[in-house]
């Protein structure tokens, strides 16, 4: 027990005179401030009745507790939420999310798991599909929604980022394209990232602060991460790098007062240190073995650290997501390298501050270059950068509205604004609209409106003949005289340095514009295949088709939808397994034909097996590549996501016509 507290039940049980004399504390707010001072009250005045316990919970303190800044949090969840779960089976799973769906679902039956390559997600699925049944919704149900808790992830560095950054940066990552991408996915890359970027803030507290709860929870969010992907092992090495440096710069600079602290916090906090050991290792081999159920599952963790080195092979081939950065993410590109830029060059702020930030910019970094330098075939890793860079691109813009907040208070206020800044704001959106327009007009049909398309000839000298850097010539030239003329009314209107945010700002809109239009395509078009550089390998609509098929024949011949004996290829892979798991007579063979019993065989080959069969052939697999997308093609797929070369993989399905 503490001595103050101890000290503190000595004198409450001590005895005391027939005259008691209380002495209670008096709390007093005065402009945010907290004063005790001492209060001596007679026993005979309190009113026990009206005594209420300090942490009671009531109406009254629930509804004092909800802040504007509380309820902004919840709604950004809100918004998250219904953004993952808005239909999330509206596309059959891909190859990689049906292995692990399949996996959970073998699981669960009793039956051979096979292989999978996230613990994590069989384990959550294993557990939704116990609750509500195998189904492609319930498949992604729970990364979908444990994924909504990213948003939060900005809170654990409010300290260091602001109120305005924090909230700027969970926006952000609740409308990023590829973060809801993949959290709308059987994936475990959110999971992992964000559960690995949380636990190097909670340590990074603990650094600062020795604050057990922070330790326990960093040991639970890290363990829990390195079984969901590999792209954890990026984030935690990347942060490891940030802490080593740190401690040793530490040690040379010799600063007394920290060495003394942090060995004192060493001494105190050692069995806290065990403890979390001993947390970190029981949370990754349950979660591992699905609550010890599964024992292989602790081979497929171990796996996932093996995938991570195995892409070390491939160092050198320099494949930047630069590319994907540009496309998906404008906003944190641009304003998150800003905010690179800006923490390198920061003097004065407190060490606790600082450390957030250059954990965040050290992590960020690695994960760039590490995902530069290598070559792998999986786009998920983007999300490693995305996350960090957003929560620092919401620092940045914070700084910025911030700011723009006091040069309108300190010139003239709203009123000034609205005479201002709004103006001109409104006139830029509708002339960089109208340019837009001209560009998509121009990729769309190869020629501008009639106004333009005199200048773009007059420049091109070859009216027959489509050039495009002619065309962006003559889209340059425009963009550069409305933004000449944009900056002038502005500086005269409002100054230099309103007009520099005023810019800032209108850059952030027009992108975060962009952001939302790339959210929409990627996560909710329509469109098959789905033409998006991490979106490559996909199942048509078609394999639910064959399915509903051999359903419909099941109970003509059969009077059940899932008896029919199949003789299956196992070239289908997981997805096959997945989608026709319903089926009670099932038997994979390299050979299908050579089953004589087979009602029906769904094989890759095209040729009809020996005898009397009709078939159907269904698409099964899509890949899409952005192949030839050079001059004209490229900006037709910026605008439209149209060209590219697609690949698919077809099935037959062959019934006997003879019963």
């Amino acid at each position: 027990m503490p001595k103050n507290r101890r000290k503190q039940n000595q004198l409450t049980a001590e005895p005391t005179t027939s005259t008691l004399v209380a002495e209670p504390v008096a709390v007093i707010q005065n402009n945010g401030d907290t004063l005790g001072l001492p209060l001596t009250v007679s026993p005979s005045t309190l009113d026990k009745s009206a005594v209420v316990p300090a942490h009671a919970l009531t109406v009254r303190s629930v509804v004092e507790s909800i802040t504007l800044e509380r309820a902004a949090y919840v709604l950004v969840a809100i918004l998250a939420l219904v953004l993952r779960l808005t239909n999330l089976d509206a596309r059959p799973l891909t190859p990689a999310e049906a292995q692990s769906a399949a996996a959970a679902w073998s699981f669960l039956n009793g039956q051979p798991v096979g292989e999978y390559s996230s613990p994590l997600l069989v384990t959550l699925d294993w557990f939704v599909f116990f609750l509500f049944g195998a189904f492609d919704l319930t498949a992604r149900l729970a990364p979908a929604a444990l994924g909504t808790l990213l948003v939060f992830l900005p809170l654990l560095a409010r300290h260091s980022l602001g109120r305005t950054g924090a909230f700027v940066a969970a926006v952000l990552i609740a409308i990023s394209p590829t973060i809801l991408f993949f959290g709308r996915s059987l994936s475990g890359v959110d999971l992992a990232v964000g559960g690995a970027l949380a636990a190097l803030l909670l340590l990074n507290e603990y650094r600062h602060t020795t604050s057990v709860r922070a330790l326990y929870f960093a040991a639970f969010l890290g363990a829990s991460s390195l079984t969901a992907d590999a792209a954890a092992f990026t984030v935690l090495i990347g942060g490891s790098i940030y802490f080593i440096v740190a401690v040793l710069l530490g040690r040379r600079s010799g600063n007394e007062d920290t060495t003394t602290e942090t060995a004192q916090a060493v001494g105190i906090l050692s069995r806290p240190l065990v403890r979390a050991a001993i947390l970190f290792v029981a949370t990754y081999v349950l979660t591992a073995t699905t609550l010890l159920l599964n024992r292989d599952g602790l081979g497929s963790a171990f796996n996932l650290l093996g995938d991570w080195t195995a892409a070390l092979a491939g160092l050198g081939n320099f494949i930047s997501p630069l590319n994907t950065l540009l496309v998906y993410e404008p906003v944190p590109l641009i304003f998150g390298l800003a905010a690179l830029a800006l923490v390198l060059s920061i003097r004065g702020e407190s060490a606790r501050v600082m450390s957030v930030l250059y954990l965040l910019t050290a992590t960020t970094l690695f994960a760039f270059v590490f995902y530069t330098l290598i070559e792998t075939a999986a786009a998920d890793g983007v999300v490693a950068i995305a996350l960090p860079l957003s929560i620092l691109a919401g620092w940045f813009i914070g700084n910025l509205l911030e700011r723009a907040r006091d040069d309108i208070a300190a010139s003239g206020g709203w009123s000034s604004m609205l005479a201002g800044e709004i103006p001109v704001f409104v006139m830029l959106v509708i002339l960089a609209a109208l340019v837009y327009l001209q560009a998509a007009t121009f990729t769309q049909n190869t020629n501008f409106s009639p106004a333009l398309n005199v200048l773009y000839r007059a420049l091109g000298g070859n009216a027959d003949e489509t050039s495009l850097m002619v065309a962006a010539g003559t889209l340059a030239i425009i963009a550069l005289l409305l933004f000449a003329v944009f900056i002038g009314l502005s500086v005269l209107l409002v100054g230099v340095a309103r007009t520099t945010t005023l810019v800032a700002v209108v850059i952030l809109i027009i992108l975060g514009l962009g952001t939302l239009r790339a959210t929409w395509l990627l996560n909710f078009s329509a469109q098959e295949p789905l033409r998006e550089l991490v979106a490559s390998n996909q199942t048509p609509e078609q394999m639910r088709d064959l399915v509903r098929d051999l359903q419909f024949m099941s109970s003509a011949r059969q009077g059940d939808p899932h008896i029919l004996f199949l003789a299956v290829d196992p070239a289908l892979g997981a997805t096959a397994r997945w989608y026709l798991r319903d089926f009670i007579n099932f038997a994979w063979s390299d050979q299908p034909s050579a089953l004589d019993n087979a009602e029906a065989i769904v094989t890759t080959a095209h040729s009809p097996p020996t005898g009397d069969w009709m078939g159907q052939r269904y698409r099964v697999n899509t890949t899409w590549q952005p192949a030839n997308l050079d001059g004209l093609a490229l900006w037709r797929w910026v605008m439209f996501r149209d060209g590219g070369a697609d690949f698919s993989q077809t099935a037959t399905v062959w019934y006997p016509t003879q019963e």
